[in-house]
This record gives C-alpha cells, structure tokens and sequence, in this order.
C-alpha cells in the first residue's frame, strides 16, 4: 500500500524520475527560499534514497516489499528503530516551521507531492490523527505510520490501514 504513494507514473517501479517529481512538488507548493529549498530537497533525496529504494537507483514493489520483509524478519527491533527514523525525518520534512506540529496544509502539501491531490480526502487522513486547532503534534504522525510500517498484528485497530482498505 505504502509503495504505491510513490510511484508517481505509475510504471510499477520507484525511480530518481519520481523523487524529482515529488520533491520538486514538495517544495514548489511550501513556496521555500532558496535555501530552505535545498535543505528541504536534500533532506528529502537522502530519505527518498535510504529508506524508500533501500540504496537502489530504482526499486520495484516487488523489490521494496522483500527488502521491508528481509529487515523484519532478520531483526525485528531493528526494523522498528528503521521505520522510526524514517517517520522522523519525513514527519519533521513536513513540520517546515520547526514548532513540533503538523498542520493540515502541511499536510496536505506532503500528499499533493505524491499524487494525492483530493484535499477532501487528504483531510480525512489529517483527521485520522484528531488535531487540535488544526495542528497535530510530529509525534503523533510518527507513532502513526510507524504502527503501520512495523505492527504485525492484524487484530490491532489501525486508523491508517482501515484508511488504505477503504482506498482513501
């Protein structure tokens, strides 16, 4: 589910193509300085590289489903601190004005930059994690798409999965 939000021309393989595209989007649509702009690009090609395509130039879904299924299997808890890290450095991508929260326009923002440009729906997954004041703290996220990412038991309610099954 999660491979597919990056696939941007849906050619059934991430690649440096789709990076530009999505990071080009992320910072076009934050409206960022020139330097904050190659920081947020930076810091968005090193995650996109690490743990999106696990080193590779390009990675199809059946690549990145057996490199997620390898790292779990071989090491549990080192999977989980892995897709911790990684929800940190994305979540903290989107928390652009460094306060610890997200705001749904961020939010949103980080959607359109993969394709997901229904703002209706984009704000039902901001809703999934009950904001307040329109702000959700950056932990809060994290803990989010990090249950989702390394939870294996089906039998534990998940907001975001039901939000993937309903094809939200």
């Amino acid at each position: 589910m999660w491979f597919s939000w990056f696939d941007q021309n849906k050619d059934g393989r991430v690649c440096s193509e789709d990076l530009e595209t999505s990071r080009n989007k992320f910072a076009n649509l934050h409206h960022l300085n020139a330097q904050r702009k190659k920081v947020a690009m930076d810091t968005f090609s090193a995650w996109w590289t690490e743990y999106l395509m696990w080193g590779k130039s390009e990675i199809t879904e059946a690549e990145f489903i057996e490199c997620q299924r390898r790292a779990f299997e071989i090491d549990k808890e080192e999977f989980g601190r892995r897709m911790l890290k990684n929800e940190e450095i994305v979540c903290n991508l989107m928390d652009t004005d460094g306060d610890g929260m997200i705001t749904e326009e961020d939010h949103i923002i980080m959607f359109k930059s993969t394709e997901h440009n229904d703002e209706a729906v984009d704000r039902k997954w901001f809703d999934a994690y009950s904001p307040v004041d329109g702000k959700v703290p950056v932990k809060t996220v994290v803990d989010f798409w990090t249950q989702l990412l390394t939870c294996d038991d089906d039998t534990k309610p998940d907001a975001l999965v039901k939000l993937f099954k309903a094809g939200i």
